[in-house]
């Protein structure tokens, strides 16, 4: 699943020029929905969070009312899995934004993340050292470490940093920009978060929405998160 890039940027350049705002180029357009992209990923964790705690007070629902399910749909187009090899137990990981799981090749052992800082303390006594049946990783920048260092590769499960959008185009004789589908990146998005993407667009360029009905949906859509919160 995946949102229109081209959709999305001639729906903010209809609004940018009905509230008389001039023209965003294709590139503030990329920049822009790259931070937005970013932001709602962030804001579906943080939902998701209040809709486990809500579930766990009894607050959940079934079915359509199911909010951590619709939030986890919204996530998980960004779930990635990829094989690390090892040297020395150390890998590299890739560019992620959230790891889910680690596990040996087989997927039968799950390792557990540890903080480095803990190491020396597990590595003191016979009864806390890592082994092939219980054992650990941490994460130091860009790598990844695992003990015992015997362990060749692993399979993790993680939340991938999204793709930056692109729209790309040509130029016609007549200065105009036609968009290309070559090379053109859609929003990694679920289809379901393209207003928020739009207005989130909007609101980095600093546009003002005026038209009266927009208001008023906004304010029913508060009013309904208002309500499934308390």
């Amino acid at each position: 699943m995946a949102i229109s890039v081209d959709k999305v940027y001639k729906k903010v350049l209809s609004i940018l020029n009905k509230e008389a705002r001039g023209f965003m180029t294709p590139d503030e357009f990329a920049k822009l929905g790259s931070q937005v992209q970013l932001d709602i990923l962030d804001k579906a964790f943080f939902e998701y969070n209040k809709a486990i705690a809500r579930q766990s007070m009894g607050r959940g629902g079934q079915g359509y009312a199911d909010l951590p399910r619709k939030i986890q749909d919204t996530i998980d187009p960004f779930y990635a899995t990829t094989s690390i090899s090892l040297t020395n137990g150390v890998g590299t990981l890739p560019t992620f934004y959230n790891i889910i799981d680690v596990s040996t090749d087989s997927r039968l052992t799950q390792i557990e993340r540890i903080e480095k800082s803990k190491l020396s303390f597990l590595l003191s006594s016979p009864l806390t050292s890592p082994s092939t049946i219980f054992p650990i990783y941490y994460v130091t920048g860009s790598t990844l470490a695992v003990n015992p260092v015997t362990i060749s590769s692993i399979d993790m499960d993680y939340i991938s940093v999204p793709v930056d959008p692109n729209w790309n185009y040509e130029v016609d004789v007549n200065g105009a920009l036609t968009f290309v589908t070559n090379d053109s990146v859609d929003f990694q998005l679920h289809p379901s978060d393209e207003v928020e993407l739009v207005i989130g667009i909007l609101k980095y360029a600093g546009v003002v929405i005026k038209d009266p009905s927009i208001i008023q949906a906004a304010g029913q859509e508060e009013m309904i998160k208002k309500q499934t919160e308390n």
